[in-house]
């Protein structure tokens, strides 16, 4: 009994990860330190599109992507500018995927993105 708990425990923490990153509509989410793991070149938390997971020809959001929600119709997220330490303004940029049409709204400042997600009816919100 000991053996199949943890069996189920250890499957309910896989399905939960993967459906983080499956974002719908062949979209994915790939984070930061997955992608050092899989060995994705940039080593960049990204947003793409793919007919497979880890396949990376589409890639909608580069970047550091800080926070990706979805539903059935959209993805929000949120990313970090960083390009260097030098350079780094501390603005936060917001995205929304369309996914009906593949449109890509951004980057939108948090003003901008709010107005944007409520003229669309995103019902979508960062944590």
């Amino acid at each position: 009994m000991k053996k199949a708990s943890v069996y189920i425990f250890i499957l309910s923490i896989i399905c939960f990860s993967c459906s983080e990153r499956e974002l719908g509509n062949s979209y994915y989410f790939l984070p930061k330190d997955e992608a050092i793991d899989v060995g994705y070149p940039e080593g960049e938390a990204i947003v793409y599109k793919s007919n497979k997971e880890y396949v990376f020809s589409n890639i909608r959001i580069r970047g550091d992507v800080l926070e990706v929600h979805a539903d059935s119709k959209f993805i929000i997220a949120k990313r970090d500018p960083l390009i260097s330490w030098e350079t780094n303004t501390g603005v936060l940029e917001y995205f929304i995927i369309l996914k009906k049409n593949d449109s890509l709204i951004g980057p939108l400042t948090s003003e901008k993105f709010g107005l944007k997600a409520e003229k669309l009816g995103v019902n979508l919100e960062f944590e």
